[in-house]
C-alpha cells in the first residue's frame, strides 16, 4: 500500500471496513449466556444488529466487550447508542439522525444542540452512573484518568467550542492528494471505478464523489448541513512547527480519520434480505445492456438497516416494507410517529379509538423494549491488551469468549499464541477482510485473506460452514 493512501485511512477510525454483522451466527443455539468480543469495530454496528436479532436465537443473555485504543472513538459508541435508545425520538428521525453524526463531517444546527445535550447526560453517565445507559453500558475498566478524559470529549462536543471541521479536512485532503489536488476529481473517479464498484455498486458514483470532496455522506431533505461534527474529532500526537512551541511534542486536535473509506460500508451495502422486498433494494436496471443502474443507492439501504434494527428492538418483529421500493412504507400507522405529529401540530388525523390504539401500541411496544435489553450489557474496554493473555478472560477459569469479532487492524492477533486462552469451547470467529478497503490491490487482499487463514490455522481454527458475512471470513474452534 502505498504511504499517501495509507495517510489516507487516518489514525483514527470512526467507521467500520465491513457491513454489520449478526454475531449470533453460526453459535450453537443450546449456549444461552454468551461473551461476545468486539475488537476495534469503529462503529456500533455490530452490537445494534446483535441486540435486533436476538429473539432470533431464542433471546440469550449477552455480554458484549467493545474494545477501542481511542477513546473518542468509544465515546462516539456511547453517544450513537444514546441515540439508538432515544424512545422519545420518532423512529424515522432517530434513524436519520444518527446516520447524520454517524457519517457527515458537517451537521444540522439543531443536531449540534442535541449532541451538546447527550453529551451532558453521558457525562452523568460516566461520572455519576446515571442515565439512560446506566443499565446497559458498564465503564467499570476504564481508569479513573480515562473516564475524566471522556469527561473532556463529551464537553468538547459544546457548540461554544472551536472545531473548524472545514479547514482541518482540507488539510486532509490536500496531504493525501499532493499535486493532484486540483485533479481530485480524476483522481476519485478512478479510486470509484477501480475499486468501489467491484467492491459495492450499490454505492453511487455521485454519493461517493460528495463525500470524498465535502465528507457529507448522508443528506435528507432540503435540510442544512452547516455545523462542525465535533465527534469526529480527536487528538494524536505530532511536533509543533511554529510559535513558542515550535519543536515540542503535543497533543493535536484534528480531523484524523478516513478520507477514502465511505461510512456506506458500515451499513449501506448489506442488509437483512429475508424480509418482504429488501432484496429489491439491489435491484439493477437495464443489467446487461451496458448502461445498468441500481434503482436504489446505499443512503437508503443505511435507512432500510436502522428501521430495522430499531423496529425490531422495539416490536420484537422483523421490520418489512409494506410497499415495493418504499423505504418507510413498513412503519405504517406508528405510534412513535403519530406522537410526533400530535405534538408538533395538534391532534393527529383520526378518531379517539385510533388514538386509544396507539396508546395501546407505545404501551406494547415499551414493554418490548424492556425485554429486548434485558440481559444485555456491553462493557466497553480500552486496548485489547487487557484482554488477550489475562487471566480474568481465561477460557479455562470460565470466562472465555464464545464469539469473537476482529477488525481487519485487528486481525493481527490471531498470531498471538496467547489469543487461543480466550476461545470458550465452540467459540466463533469473525475476521473482518480487505474487500471494501479502496486502496487495496486485488493481490493484496488475496494475500491478506490467505494471511488471516493461516493465522486462524495455527490457532486450530477451521473455516465455518456457509457462506461468511460479506468482507468477512469466518472460523470455528474445536471441541
Amino acid at each position: 500500500m502505498a504511504m499517501t493512501e495509507s495517510k489516507a485511512l487516518g489514525l483514527h477510525s470512526m467507521w467500520g471496513f465491513s457491513p454489520a454483522v449478526d454475531l449470533l451466527d453460526g453459535v450453537p443455539p443450546e449456549k444461552k449466556e454468551l461473551r461476545v468480543l468486539v475488537a476495534k469495530p469503529s462503529d456500533i454496528r455490530h452490537v445494534l444488529a446483535t441486540i435486533s436479532k436476538r429473539r432470533r436465537h431464542q433471546m440469550p443473555q449477552i455480554h458484549f466487550f467493545v474494545v477501542e485504543n481511542q477513546l473518542e472513538v468509544l465515546a462516539r459508541h456511547l453517544l450513537l447508542l444514546q441515540i439508538v435508545f432515544d424512545w422519545e425520538l420518532p423512529i424515522r428521525q432517530r434513524a436519520s439522525v444518527f446516520l447524520e453524526v454517524f457519517g457527515n463531517t458537517l451537521i444540522q444546527e439543531r443536531t449540534e444542540r442535541y449532541i451538546h445535550r447527550l453529551g451532558q447526560e453521558l457525562v452523568s453517565l460516566v461520572c455519576n452512573g446515571q442515565g439512560g445507559l446506566a443499565d446497559l453500558v458498564d465503564l467499570s475498566d476504564l481508569k479513573y484518568r480515562e473516564r475524566d478524559e471522556l469527561v473532556d470529549i463529551f464537553h468538547s462536543w459544546n457548540p461554544a467550542v472551536a472545531y473548524d471541521a472545514v479547514g482541518l479536512r482540507d488539510h486532509r485532503l490536500r496531504a493525501h492528494f499532493g499535486s493532484r489536488y486540483d485533479n481530485r476529481v480524476g483522481v476519485i473517479d478512478w479510486d470509484y471505478q477501480a475499486r468501489v464498484k467491484p467492491a459495492a455498486s450499490i454505492i453511487h458514483q455521485r454519493l461517493y464523489k460528495e463525500w470524498r470532496l465535502s465528507g457529507l455522506a448522508f443528506e435528507f431533505g432540503d435540510q442544512r448541513y452547516e455545523q462542525p461534527n465535533r465527534t469526529l474529532g480527536s487528538f494524536a500526537e505530532g511536533v509543533m512547527k511554529k510559535g513558542k512551541d515550535k519543536g515540542l511534542k503535543k497533543e493535536i486536535r484534528g480531523y484524523w480519520i478516513d478520507v477514502v473509506n465511505s461510512p456506506y460500508i458500515s451499513l449501506g451495502v448489506d442488509c437483512d434480505k429475508s424480509t418482504p422486498h429488501a432484496e429489491d433494494l439491489f435491484h439493477i436496471q437495464n443489467e446487461g445492456t451496458g448502461v445498468e443502474q441500481h434503482r436504489h443507492h446505499s443512503v437508503e439501504v443505511a435507512v432500510f438497516n436502522l428501521l430495522s434494527y430499531l423496529w425490531e428492538i422495539e416490536t420484537g418483529e422483523g421490520y418489512a416494507m409494506a410497499k415495493k421500493d418504499d423505504i418507510y412504507s413498513g412503519l405504517g400507522e406508528d405510534a412513535s410517529d403519530f406522537a410526533a405529529m400530535e405534538t408538533e401540530g395538534g391532534e393527529a388525523e383520526g378518531s379517539s379509538g385510533g388514538a386509544d390504539h396507539r396508546r395501546q401500541q407505545a404501551l406494547q411496544r415499551a414493554r418490548c423494549i424492556v425485554e429486548t435489553l434485558s440481559g444485555i450489557k456491553v462493557t466497553m474496554v480500552r486496548g485489547i491488551e487487557r484482554i488477550v493473555g489475562k487471566a480474568a478472560f481465561s477460557a479455562s477459569k470460565g470466562n472465555g469468549f464464545d464469539v469473537v469479532h476482529l477488525s481487519s487492524s485487528m486481525a493481527h492477533h490471531l498470531d498471538d499464541p496467547a489469543f487461543a486462552s480466550i476461545l470458550a469451547t465452540k467459540a466463533h470467529v469473525v475476521v473482518e477482510t480487505g474487500q471494501f478497503l479502496v486502496p487495496l490491490t486485488d493481490e493484496q487482499q488475496v494475500m491478506y485473506r490467505d494471511k488471516v487463514s493461516e493465522y486462524a490455522a495455527s490457532r486450530g481454527l477451521k473455516a465455518s460452514p456457509g457462506v461468511p458475512p460479506p468482507g468477512s471470513l469466518a472460523f470455528d474452534s474445536s471441541e
